[in-house]
């Protein structure tokens, strides 16, 4: 009986960590050396369990030994299945998140009008904007996933479109979701007189970038949205970060673009616009825009939702942060800061690191605040202590990352760095501008707020990235 009891342990023995061995291989993060080491290790532990609980003269005592060494080490096993499962799962999650854009389209109405379901604006006239590149496609889209018909009158820019809302030459009008943000940011006078009565997706596609060699120097440009439509749909970048990763050097440099800068985008003529209005054109526009402006060639991106920031700093039981002010967050009037360090919760950091309005520097300290809430959120996550919840801790930022790297892309960067093993130098330097207004190219008719680039702040920045990409 003892005999059979111990072989169904060693079944379950060896199955688990047949597993383990699979999972290991297809994570693909430890050189050959390592996976061999590896590989040995549970085999020599394997066959140690085998031979002492299968061994007729094993005596009692040590058989019972070694059976609650076998159950600890299915557990073991288990669990090690449980949280590389759950790596995999994430990281082609985030590959996968990058297959494809969404411009996410709304059909407006004046809130005094008769029109609340989009079947009724058959036959009638829609008003739509020259510059959307996507004019097209927004067209047939809405025709063919309302099944309706209509007579497109075409506008040069936002404000036009607006005004033919609004002197009833069309009944609706149809604009990209990401203006509704711009126009409830700039206080746009008739942003109450105005509905919402459909919204549709338009499938964009996007450039491919070839593979990187993640063991020479390359460029990442990390985009932060704080968009509440998810990661796939085209949006305002809110923060700009260009990283250069060396890994000969094992430094990083990460180079912060304010949202406002008053830059020209990629192929566009006519008017400058703010960095943050090129993400509503995709993912492409950023990175060319800052490829002009910085003169550099960005391999790959990582797109960011900070809206996940809630759940993050819940999971980990709130963080602790230092305002240098007294206020009430103008993004949700429930959370107060003052002077001092304080503990807050995942809305709070949130509301913290949106915070913009208060700060007489207003985008600049915002940005400040970002990096501590990053940096406190890293800080809290490297207590051994939250270990335990890490698959939660995935599970509370699934979705909220996409990348262009491909998995192999990735898991072979990490496996570069499981083998050298050195610890990372990371710096990092802001561009300057000066406080100024103009007309951008998004919103042609608009005197906006907008931030000169401070040209001697660009060249330093294009100095530092040409210092870390030669290492």
């Amino acid at each position: 009986m003892k005999k059979i009891i111990n072989s169904i342990l060693l079944i379950v023995l060896y199955i688990v960590s047949i597993v383990f061995l699979v999972n290991v291989f297809k994570l693909n993060t430890f050189s050959n050396l390592y996976f061999c080491i590896i590989c040995l290790g549970v085999l020599l532990l394997l066959g140690i369990n085998t031979f002492k609980l299968l061994r007729d003269s094993t005596g009692r005592i040590s058989r019972i030994i070694f059976s609650i060494g076998s159950i600890i080490l299915i557990i073991l096993f288990v669990i090690g299945n449980i949280f590389i499962d759950s790596t995999i799962s994430f990281v082609k999650n985030v590959t996968n998140n990058s297959k494809d854009e969404n411009g996410e389209y709304s059909v407006l109405v004046l809130d005094s009008s008769k029109y609340t379901k989009i079947k009724q604006l058959d036959g009638l006239k829609i008003g739509f904007m020259n510059i959307d590149t996507n004019m097209d496609d927004s067209i047939s889209s809405l025709k063919k996933e309302a099944k309706i018909d209509f007579e497109s009158n075409n506008y040069d820019d936002i404000s036009s479109v607006y005004d033919s809302l609004l002197n009833n030459e069309v009944s609706a009008v149809v604009v990209e979701s990401s203006y509704l943000d711009i126009l409830d940011e700039n206080d746009y006078e008739h942003i109450n007189d105005i509905r919402v009565i459909y919204s549709y997706n338009v499938t964009i596609e996007k450039n491919k970038t070839p593979n990187v060699d993640t063991s020479k120097a390359f460029i990442v440009y990390i985009s932060g949205s704080d968009s509440r439509n998810g990661l796939k749909v085209r949006g305002r970048s809110d923060v700009n970060m260009v990283a250069v990763v060396n890994p000969n050097t094992h430094k990083i440099l990460l180079v912060s673009i304010p949202r406002d800068y008053y830059v020209k985008l990629h192929g566009t003529s006519g008017n400058r616009d703010k960095l943050t209005h090129a993400g509503i054109y995709g993912i492409d526009m950023s990175i060319n825009t800052i490829e002009d402006l910085l003169d550099i060639n960005i391999d790959k991106y990582v797109k960011v939702s900070f809206g996940t920031v809630i759940n993050v700093v819940d999971v980990i039981d709130g963080i602790d942060i230092y305002s240098d002010k007294s206020f009430t967050a103008w993004t949700n009037r429930s959370c107060s800061y003052t002077v001092g360090v304080q503990h807050v919760d995942g809305k709070c950091a949130l509301a913290f690191a949106r915070e913009r309005k208060t700060y007489t520097s207003g985008d600049r300290h915002r940005g400040e605040n970002q990096e501590q809430v990053i940096s406190k959120i890293i800080d809290k996550m490297n207590n051994p202590k939250y270990l335990v919840k890490y698959k939660e801790i995935l599970d509370s930022i699934d979705g909220s990352f996409a990348t262009d790297m491909s998995y192999d892309e990735i898991t072979s960067f990490v496996k570069i760095q499981l083998n050298s093993l050195s610890s990372w130098e990371v710096d990092s330097y802001n561009l300057d501008g000066y406080d100024s207004s103009g007309y951008t190219y998004s919103m042609p008719g608009w005197y906006l707020y907008v931030m000169e680039p401070n040209m001697n702040s660009v060249n330093e920045a294009k100095n530092r990235i040409n210092e870390y990409l030669k290492g």
